[in-house]
């Protein structure tokens, strides 16, 4: 796995600060004190029982929270079984300090007997024993959902560079038969073509998924220049960018294979060649990426299988590397045939 899919960390404490994962936190919280309160008591006490453990759990919950939310990054890095029993007692010390601190509470507002220390040691005993369960079985249930998300991003990974693997640029040999009849004619302009050429064929072997904005377009202007070598003036190319960040990471071969295609499909099969657009922007927050090409007269129309394997190939790669979150277009009008892959710009590593 490259360095562009690796986790942020390898722990497997989730991040408890978010607004949603909160929310889900104070939930569940309060579904198991209304299960305890519904466990342990009759219904003439059962609102203040359910208060009272609604008021204890929700600030154990949080507290807890709050100090694994601080402390996560350091006990990330912690091997497994060291991240597991800090967390463990630091949970316990909390649930420790909240339960004396609410007994002692009761006590100062006389609601129990300061007495009756019997009572208060099996309420604090009971507390903690809920705790450690609790504890356990949520420690448990982080770490089991931490390798499910390992095992299901290995196995995109996995499809991605299966799906990447699959792009063999169709040019291979007219670009080596250009090449070598550029030997004799013109040295330095055979040695940039297998250069480019090599840069390509080195993109697509490799194992990044993910590379910048600025290397995707690099790889284009390479594969353009072969191309050109055998077009000459039939093949030009507009390039439009709208102050694009070009650290900005996507797919590896995302927008080549298209210009590609665009080439074959829409300048190769006209006499008179024609111009391939490719242009980049934001848009509602969404990086932008299109390929236009002049489509082919009727009587000119190739095999679009091979087309089509192209875009469905970094369909898929965009649906495993982002979700629904990406999306692929194809707009054809008049004489003029348009692919557009889009991404989020907060999605986009």
């Amino acid at each position: 796995m490259d360095n562009n899919d690796k986790p942020q960390d390898q722990g497997f404490l989730p991040q408890l600060c978010s607004a949603a994962n909160l929310f889900m936190l104070v939930l569940l919280v309060e579904l198991l004190a209304l299960v305890l309160s519904l466990a342990g008591s009759s219904h003439q006490d059962f609102w203040d029982r359910l208060a009272m453990i609604s008021m204890l759990a929700q600030w154990v919950a949080l507290i807890n929270a709050a100090v694994l939310c601080q402390l996560r990054d350091w006990l990330n890095r912690q091997p497994v079984v060291v991240n597991t029993a800090i967390s463990f007692s630091i949970m316990m010390s909390v649930s420790l300090l909240v339960s004396l601190a609410i007994s002692y509470l009761q006590t100062d507002l006389g609601l129990t007997d300061p007495q009756q220390t019997g009572w208060f040691n099996y309420g604090l005993l009971r507390n903690l024993a809920i705790s450690a369960l609790v504890y356990g079985v949520v420690l448990r249930y982080f770490y089991i959902h931490h390798q499910w998300l390992i095992n299901l991003q290995a196995q995109g990974h996995a499809q991605v560079q299966a799906l990447k693997a699959r792009i063999h640029p169709h040019f291979l040999f007219n670009s080596m038969n250009t090449i070598a009849s550029l030997i004799h004619i013109d040295a330095d302009k055979a040695e940039k073509a297998v250069e480019d050429l090599s840069d390509l064929f080195r993109a697509s072997l490799r194992g990044e998924t993910r590379h910048t904005l600025a290397e995707e377009f690099a790889l284009v202007h390479s594969y353009v220049d072969i191309e050109t070598l055998r077009f000459g003036d039939r093949l030009q190319t507009e390039w439009s960018f709208e102050d694009l960040p070009m650290e900005l990471e996507v797919p590896t071969l995302c927008l080549q294979p298209l210009v590609e295609n665009a080439i074959y499909y829409g300048i190769e099969p006209r006499p008179e060649g024609g111009i391939i657009k490719i242009k980049g922007q934001i848009e509602n927050n969404r990086l932008c990426l299109s390929v236009s090409n002049p489509i082919s007269p009727p009587n000119h129309v190739r095999n679009h299988k091979s087309n089509h394997m192209a875009q469905d190939n970094i369909r898929k790669r965009l649906t495993l590397m982002y979700g629904d979150e990406a999306s692929f277009d194809i707009d054809e009008q008049g004489d003029n045939y348009t692919v557009a892959l889009r991404i989020p710009i907060n999605a986009i590593p």
